[in-house]
């Protein structure tokens, strides 16, 4: 398995067919990053995932990148206004020819998945995140964490092989990875959602007591890695 960071939330994984997770428009898609992506998926059988419809998470021109695909297949969140592929709920699943998908809601927009694929267990989290934001009223701050809480400890008793979730230095928490990390732990992680600042992982794998050779330390656009 091959896992490629592209930019914020949006990263390429190939094991036999190619992912493409939260492709983002505007500032959140930099420079090359249009490139790497369209060199991962040319000739693939390329399944696309969108989250949410979010601008740092969804692009419209997502179909137009993808032509080069041999085949693909759009999984994305129902509040998405793309009118192929597969448009899905919190809490629905979902069988292609090579992958199990289960939807959880977040407690931002849209979805989180679980991706049964080549006998591994993939969680990709798009929103959903330990959002404590200080000006939240005590009840949204309340659902947020719960919901966080509650997403974590479901995880726990899966077995998880590779997780996408959220690290946010804006908030105090950091939006959850070290929680994340503690409750979850998964076979390996890949932070996400750090708005082009890799330094932030620097900072998680100096806190964290998790093994640092299982966090996806990615620098820029392109770094890949490599899991066996």
């Amino acid at each position: 398995m091959r896992i490629t960071y592209i930019s914020h939330s949006c990263f390429v994984l190939e094991n036999d067919v190619v992912l493409l997770f939260d492709y983002p428009s505007g500032a959140m898609l930099t420079s090359g990053a249009q490139k790497i992506v369209e060199d991962a998926v040319l000739d693939s059988k390329l399944y696309v995932f969108i989250s949410h419809s979010h601008g740092d998470h969804y692009n419209p021109d997502v179909t137009k990148m993808a032509e080069e695909a041999q085949s693909v297949e759009y999984i994305v969140s129902d509040d998405v206004p793309l009118s192929i592929g597969h448009s899905l709920g919190p809490d629905e699943k979902l069988s292609l020819d090579v992958m199990d998908i289960t939807t959880y809601e977040s407690n931002d927009a849209g979805l989180a998945f679980l991706i049964e694929l080549g006998g591994k267990r993939i969680y990709y989290g798009g929103d959903l995140a330990k959002w404590d934001w200080d000006d939240f009223d005590v009840d949204t701050r309340r659902y947020m964490v719960k919901v966080f809480e509650d997403m974590t400890a479901r995880l726990s008793k899966l077995n998880i092989d590779v997780a996408f979730s959220n690290m946010d230095k804006r908030l105090e928490s950091w939006a959850g990875p070290l929680d994340f990390l503690e409750v979850v732990k998964p076979k390996f992680f890949v932070p996400m959602h750090t708005f082009g600042h890799p330094e932030w992982i620097d900072d998680l794998v100096e806190k964290t007591e998790y093994p640092t050779e299982r966090i996806f330390r990615y620098k820029k656009p392109g770094d890949p890695v490599e899991l066996r």
